[in-house]
């Protein structure tokens, strides 16, 4: 299924923020956060260009932790939902679009996270 998540020099810039007003040390729990936070949405998230190079990647099973499966059912359950296909290109697709517009969720409003 999917082995890295990418995150382009934007959403890079957003995590680093959301850390400092935070404190939260390490990106995959803010990443899984704002993935969760997206997810929570009913509006599918708009087409982004979310390539770069500058940006960061992180191993899957670091992103998901102890809790792989449940990640991964939880993408399928929301591609299902969007009516997307699940191949791995649309699978990848979903979590970038969704992971990026959670990140500029909590970039605005990092109260999201400790309220």
């Amino acid at each position: 299924m999917l082995e890295r998540v990418r995150i382009n020099s934007q959403g890079k810039n957003q995590l680093v923020q959301i850390k400092r007003k935070t404190g939260i040390e390490q990106y995959n729990t803010i990443c899984r956060y704002a993935l969760l936070l997206s997810f929570a949405e009913k509006s599918v998230p708009p087409v982004e260009d979310t390539t770069s190079s500058a940006g960061i990647e992180i191993d899957w099973k670091v992103f998901c932790g102890n809790e792989t499966a449940l990640y991964e059912d939880l993408l399928i359950q929301r591609c299902m939902a969007e009516g997307r296909d699940l191949t791995d290109k649309s699978l990848k697709e979903c979590l970038t679009l969704h992971l990026h517009r959670g990140l500029a969720y909590l970039n605005a409003s990092p109260e999201k996270i400790f309220p």
